[in-house]
Protein backbone atom coordinates (compact mmCIF):
# COMPACT_ATOMS: atom_id res chain seq x y z
CA UNK A 1 0.00 0.00 0.00
CA UNK A 2 3.02 2.34 1.16
CA UNK A 3 4.49 1.63 -1.79
CA UNK A 4 1.63 2.45 -4.23
CA UNK A 5 0.28 5.52 -2.28
CA UNK A 6 4.30 6.87 -2.97
CA UNK A 7 3.74 5.78 -6.83
CA UNK A 8 0.53 8.33 -7.11
CA UNK A 9 1.29 12.05 -8.25
CA UNK A 10 0.00 14.78 -6.47
CA UNK A 11 0.42 15.92 -3.21
CA UNK A 12 -0.75 14.19 0.08
CA UNK A 13 -4.60 14.89 0.52
CA UNK A 14 -5.07 14.30 -3.32
CA UNK A 15 -3.35 10.79 -2.88
CA UNK A 16 -5.77 9.88 -0.14
CA UNK A 17 -8.41 11.22 -2.14
CA UNK A 18 -7.33 9.44 -4.93
CA UNK A 19 -7.08 5.98 -3.15
CA UNK A 20 -10.23 6.04 -1.27
CA UNK A 21 -12.04 6.41 -5.14
CA UNK A 22 -9.75 3.45 -6.45
CA UNK A 23 -11.00 1.71 -3.18
CA UNK A 24 -14.44 2.26 -3.52
CA UNK A 25 -14.37 1.51 -7.28
CA UNK A 26 -12.69 -1.62 -6.22
CA UNK A 27 -15.09 -2.95 -3.91
CA UNK A 28 -17.71 -1.76 -6.67
CA UNK A 29 -16.58 -4.31 -9.51
CA UNK A 30 -15.72 -7.15 -6.55
CA UNK A 31 -19.27 -6.76 -5.71
CA UNK A 32 -20.34 -7.02 -9.47
CA UNK A 33 -18.32 -9.89 -10.04
CA UNK A 34 -19.71 -12.03 -7.13
CA UNK A 35 -23.22 -11.26 -7.86
CA UNK A 36 -22.28 -12.08 -11.61
CA UNK A 37 -20.41 -15.58 -10.46
CA UNK A 38 -23.69 -16.32 -7.92
CA UNK A 39 -26.12 -15.88 -10.73
CA UNK A 40 -23.92 -17.46 -13.09
CA UNK A 41 -23.32 -20.65 -10.91
CA UNK A 42 -27.16 -20.69 -9.29
CA UNK A 43 -28.66 -23.79 -10.28
CA UNK A 44 -31.97 -22.61 -9.13
CA UNK A 45 -32.73 -25.66 -6.92
CA UNK A 46 -34.36 -25.85 -3.65
CA UNK A 47 -33.60 -24.63 -0.33
CA UNK A 48 -32.55 -27.58 2.04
Amino acid sequence: MRKLFGLLPGPAPVRVLIMIVLSVVLLVALGFLFESAGDLLDNGGTIG
